[in-house]
């Protein structure tokens, strides 16, 4: 069974490097980003799929429990931050990221889960205590949000009022991040595969390229 995880998880992270890399150089190339754009919210979904499915093969049901929770707290916070501005500052989503329900793209819960996730896995490795995982895991998330804010603005992502962003967005990335990652610790969670921290790695590379060539 070791044997088979570590094949799915070789193969995946071959699969994650593949996309992610055609995507940069499709976003770089003006006469190809259009139909990369098109292409966001599926590539995102399938390549969220090959990590969810990794996580499934572990069958730790407090996991899936935390993932279900965790997707609909951090979209219901989107939808309450779209409509009253309160959590992350004024700011709408465009229409790149597909499908929007109360105005919040579907995709972006998960995008928070993974990205979550990701640091979590990171943190795990620093130490075994719980807060400071926590707090770790905040301070990942908001560096993958200040590489991620330029290039989603550039890619009609989403759009702050007077193209601004505030600090309150960083505050909010913040306090999410902690909160949930802090629930992760208290349920007793961990994560075997890697597949969590290559996922944010590859978005990570992802972004700063963009950042730096378009």
């Amino acid at each position: 069974m070791e044997g088979k995880k570590n094949i799915i998880t070789r193969y995946s992270t071959k699969f994650l490097f593949i996309i992610f890399a055609v995507g940069i150089v499709g976003h770089i190339n003006p006469g190809t980003r259009d139909i990369m754009l098109l292409l966001t919210p599926f590539t995102l979904f399938i390549t969220m799929s090959v990590v969810f499915y990794s996580l499934f093969c572990e069958s730790n049901r407090k996991l899936i429990l935390w993932f279900l929770i965790t997707y609909l707290f951090t979209f219901i916070t989107e939808v309450i931050g779209v409509k009253t501005g309160i959590v992350f500052g004024n700011y709408l989503y465009g229409s790149t990221l597909g499908i929007k329900v109360l105005s919040v793209p579907l995709i972006i819960g998960l995008n928070w889960v993974f990205v979550i996730l990701g640091a979590i896995t990171f943190s795990q490795k620093v130490t075994s205590d719980k807060n400071l995982i926590a707090l770790i895991t905040a301070l990942i998330a908001v560096a993958f949000d200040m590489v991620l804010e330029p290039v989603a603005i550039k890619l009609d992502y989403w759009n702050w009022q007077n193209g601004k962003i505030p600090l309150q967005n960083y505050l909010a990335w913040f306090a999410i991040s902690f909160i949930v990652s802090w629930f992760f610790n208290r349920m007793n969670l961990h994560i075997k595969t890697d597949l969590p921290k290559i996922y944010l790695i590859v978005q990570t590379i992802f972004f700063v390229s963009l950042l730096i060539f378009i």
